[in-house]
Formats: C-alpha cells, structure tokens, sequence
C-alpha cells in the first residue's frame, strides 16, 4: 500500500502569507484613512454650527438635519470600507488556496434619502 504525500512549496507559502500581511496593512491605513476623513469633516460640521450658534443664525432644526446627514454619509462611508476590505482579504485568502476566481464584486446599494416635509 503505497502512500502519496503531498509536497509543499516552503516559498510559495511563505510569500503568500508576507502578501497577505501587507495586504492587512494597507487595509489598517486605508481604514486610518477613512477615519481621519470622517473626523475631520465632523470638525468642520462642528465649527460651521459652533460659527452659527454664535451668530445667531442656527436653528435646531438645520441642525440636527446637518448632524443626520453626516450620520447618513459616516455610515456608507465605513459600509463601502468594509465591503472593499473585506472582498479584497478573502480574494486573497482564495488565490493563496489555489482557486484564482476572485469573489463575485459588492455592489453599494444607494442610500434612500426620505423627502423634507
């Protein structure tokens, strides 16, 4: 009875999991990326109705509109992150298997926006 083992190339194996490690790298700066973008556009938001308090010219009701949009526009941004992120690791996580048919590509449904009263 004869047995067949299977060989394992020692390099390829290796190097599959070094790309993999860049890959979580790029992706950990892409998400720091993300989130200084989100936070500064918070900032703005913050300064531009801090301007308005102080001018007289806020209104609870824009406010709150503005701060719903940014929640809105925060929410799709790190949907749209982690959609990318994750599609482009199991790719990865596929070709290191052997099977080079990436997943089938994640498409952004559009956010409904509900109409102002």
């Amino acid at each position: 009875m004869a047995t067949r083992t299977k060989s394992i190339d020692l390099q390829k194996v290796l190097s599959g999991a070094a790309r993999l490690e860049v890959k979580l790298l790029n992706a950990g700066v892409e998400a720091l990326q993300v989130y200084i973008n989100q936070a500064s556009k918070l900032s703005a938001l913050a300064a531009e109705t801090l301007q308005a308090v102080q001018d007289d010219k806020a209104s609870v009701a824009d406010t709150v509109r503005k701060l719903s949009d940014f929640g809105r526009q925060n929410v799709q941004a790190y949907a749209e992150l982690a959609q990318r992120l994750g599609a482009s690791y199991y790719d990865e996580f596929d070709r290191l298997a052997g099977s080079e048919q990436p997943a089938p590509a994640v498409v952004a449904t559009p956010t409904k926006r509900r109409a102002k009263a």
